[in-house]
């Protein structure tokens, strides 16, 4: 319609009219472009609020999991210690359970990982701009390539050598009743009773004890648990950074 009453106003040689049709053209095509630009910008504030939002989240994730694992590696440490301190005494048949029950609980393995789905996907969308903290992309980048993360990932040579000595039933019945996950990633070791009709522990808790090798081992075991465990406080304290320059940037 438009184009047919310039057609017509040019044929009348009324340029005024012309001018005023050219004029809406023009301020009408403007207009779309500031309100598509508006909207492209609304789009982009909205994606970078949910950026923030989404790694707030999973940062609280990260801490929360880290926290659980410092427990557990610290109640790792504390049956290991005990295997260690009753490695010489007289076994019994009331003191047999607690001590196989502690060689066991002690060999467990726990890695450090990461909840990184929200900062993978700004890697690979190409937001890391949309951020607008140099700071905070800084701190980022810190925690997702820590490369002390590979070192946690060796399991040292305890856990096989104990679960070769500790029958298959037996060790079936740890993981069924003195060991629980909760997701994501949260690992509980229970001070659980002996199974029941359990035969031969007195003389499965010497053999444990007896064994001079498997003791060192442990001891290397605990060593490893206690490093990770500082490296978990040392990876809550950058967390905690971020966490704070995320709400930094949440009050702009």
């Amino acid at each position: 319609m438009l184009l047919r009453r310039i057609t017509k106003h040019v044929t009348d040689q009324n340029w005024f009219a012309v001018f005023i049709d050219f004029l809406i053209v023009v301020i009408g095509v403007f207009i779309g472009i500031q309100v598509a630009n508006w909207n492209e910008s609304l789009r982009t504030q909205q994606r970078a609020l949910n950026y923030h939002e989404r790694l707030t989240q999973e940062m609280t994730i990260n801490r929360k999991t880290l926290l659980k694992r410092q427990d557990s590696y610290a109640q790792q440490i504390k049956y290991g210690q005990f295997a260690l301190n009753n490695s010489s005494t007289a076994i019994t048949d009331e003191s047999a359970w607690p001590l196989i029950r502690a060689y066991f609980q002690a060999s467990h393995a726990f890695s450090i990982t990461q909840q990184r789905g929200t900062y993978d996907e700004i890697i690979s969308s190409g937001d890391l701009a949309l951020l607008k903290d140099q700071d905070l992309i800084n701190m980022l980048s810190e925690f997702y390539t820590f490369s002390g993360m590979s070192a946690i990932q060796i399991i040292p040579s305890y856990r096989e050598n104990v679960r070769r000595i500790i029958p298959f039933d037996l060790q079936r019945y740890f993981q069924a009743k003195c060991y629980q996950v909760i997701i994501p990633d949260i690992h509980l070791l229970l001070d659980c009773p002996p199974p029941e009709n359990a035969d031969n522990l007195s003389k499965l808790a010497m053999k444990l004890q007896s064994n001079q090798q498997l003791n060192n081992d442990l001891r290397y075991m605990m060593s490893y648990a206690d490093v990770s465990a500082a490296m978990a406080r040392n990876i809550i304290v950058n967390v905690d950074n971020i966490l704070n320059q995320l709400s930094k940037r949440a009050r702009l």
